[in-house]
């Protein structure tokens, strides 16, 4: 090759060389812009990741914060919950407690109207109790257990003589003097005041008793005394005595005993003489008598026995009213009194076919025959023969009467069992009345005074005893008598 078109073929080359430098300069130039430009936007990037990386981060914070606030939260929620429960728990118990406050409330209202209801009726009742007090028309006197006097009303001012101002807190014996009929003065251990302190029972004085008040003005009276314990939760606290002036009383008695001994004189005596009468004309000392005429006789005879048992009756009952049939105390064997008893009412029984056994005759035993008691012997058999008398009458032939008795610690049980009438249940309550007779008694027997038992009840109240039956028709009746071993 020519060196011309060497030459040509170099120039050519660097020519395309150059071309090919300025290209890649170009492209160098470009990527130099390229590479600018990326770095600038890797800076920016750089920095936007930078910022990313920041709100991350803070987003990572603020989670972090919200997660704990939420937990925080939470648990606040559970504690407000468990805050709201005890505040809805004490709520209730508050509203519970406040009701129970207004109940409470109420009820102490009402127990406070009830305590002023109660305190005005107490007033109120005290007034009519000092005002009954006031108004009694017997003496009344109460002491507490020291005998001094605590409280007394109007009449005994009146009767004692002395005020009440004066009285209250003396001892009773410094105001109250008594004398007997002699006009010898009581002493303490002797007034009925002391003796119910003693017993720690009621002691009553009748007009028998024979005790006079002697006052503070120097008058001297009668007086008729009842003492009572004052009991408070089963203990004596004190005695209450009330007393009366029986100045009339005394007078009555005087009259009714000049009564009784008339009466007795009075009547008496002329039945007894028809009496007399009839046994002599029934002997024949008058003169023969028919058959027809002695059937007469012995009608009268009977009705004048009737006449004389009734009067006596009578007689006895105003006795007994009048208190001046006096105790006489005296040991009474059971055994012996009811054998004598027997004998005494044998006769009738016999007549009527009834057969008398006394339970205690036929008992072995030491202690049942050493039954006693300390009593008014002719009291207690007249109560027995009424007993005996109207089981003998009011049985049929052949029916038996028992008399038996029965050992307490303090009393004797006395008593009479038939299997005759009976008594009607609706007329037992009155069998003790004066002159009262059950109608099947009557239509048995249609004589009879209705006085027995009333005058048996009289008797056993002056010993100290008590009557007590059981009865019922056609069956039979029981009586009892109940007697202290001693009378007091």
């Amino acid at each position: 090759m020519s060196k011309k078109n060497i030459i040509s073929a170099s120039n050519a080359t660097i020519l395309k060389l150059k071309a090919l430098a300025k290209e890649k300069e170009d492209v160098r130039k470009k990527l130099a812009v390229t590479a600018e430009g990326l770095r600038l936007k890797a800076k920016r990037l750089a920095v936007i990741a930078r910022k990313k990386e920041s709100i991350r981060h803070k987003l990572v914070e603020t989670t972090t914060t919200t997660t704990t606030t939420t937990e925080k939260i939470r648990f606040k929620d559970k504690k407000l919950a468990e805050i709201a429960k005890e505040k809805e728990f004490v709520r209730f118990r508050l509203l519970k407690y406040t009701k129970d406050l207004e109940q409470s409330r109420l009820a102490t209202l009402n127990v406070l109207e009830d305590l002023q209801s109660e305190k005005e009726a107490l007033i109120n009742a005290k007034a009519k109790d000092e005002a009954l007090l006031q108004s009694i028309g017997d003496g009344i006197i109460a002491t507490g257990l020291d005998k001094k006097i605590i409280a007394m009303n109007k009449m005994a001012e009146k009767l004692l003589g002395w005020k009440t101002d004066e009285a209250i807190g003396k001892l009773y014996d410094e105001v109250v003097s008594l004398e007997d009929e002699k006009g010898t003065f009581v002493p303490p251990e002797e007034k009925p005041l002391h003796k119910a302190f003693i017993h720690g029972t009621t002691t009553t004085t009748t007009t028998t008793t024979g005790l006079y008040l002697f006052s503070k003005n120097k008058i001297k009276f009668p007086v008729a005394i009842t003492i009572s314990p004052i009991i408070l939760d089963d203990k004596r606290i004190g005695a209450v005595e009330v007393f009366r002036d029986i100045t009339k009383e005394k007078e009555m008695e005087k009259l009714r005993t000049d009564f009784l001994a008339l009466a007795s004189h009075q009547l008496r005596t002329p039945l007894s003489g028809t009496k007399w009468l009839i046994e002599t004309m029934q002997k024949g000392i008058t003169g023969k008598i028919e058959p027809k005429e002695k059937e007469y006789l012995g009608q009268v005879y009977q009705l004048n026995e009737r006449m004389i048992q009734l009067v006596s009756e009578m007689l006895s009952a105003l006795r007994l009213e009048s208190g001046t049939e006096a105790i006489k105390k005296e040991v009474i064997s059971v055994t012996d009194f009811y054998q004598n008893l027997i004998a005494s009412v044998a006769l009738p029984a016999k007549s009527r076919w009834v057969v008398l056994r006394n339970s205690l005759k036929n008992i072995a035993t030491l202690k049942n025959k050493k039954i006693k008691v300390e009593s008014d012997a002719q009291m207690l058999k007249t109560i027995l023969d009424c007993f005996v008398s109207n089981a003998i009458n009011y049985s049929s032939p052949g029916q038996e009467v028992i008399l038996d008795a029965k050992e307490e610690k303090d009393t004797i049980i006395l008593s009479v069992k038939d299997n005759g009438i009976g008594i009607p249940e609706e007329e037992q309550k009155r069998i003790f009345e004066r002159f009262y007779r059950a109608s099947n008694a009557k239509a048995l027997k249609p004589a009879g005074s209705g006085l027995g038992l009333n005058i048996a009840k009289t008797l056993a109240e002056k010993v100290g005893a008590t009557i007590s039956f059981e009865s019922k028709e056609n069956k039979g009746t029981m009586f009892y008598l109940t007697i202290p071993k001693k009378i007091v």
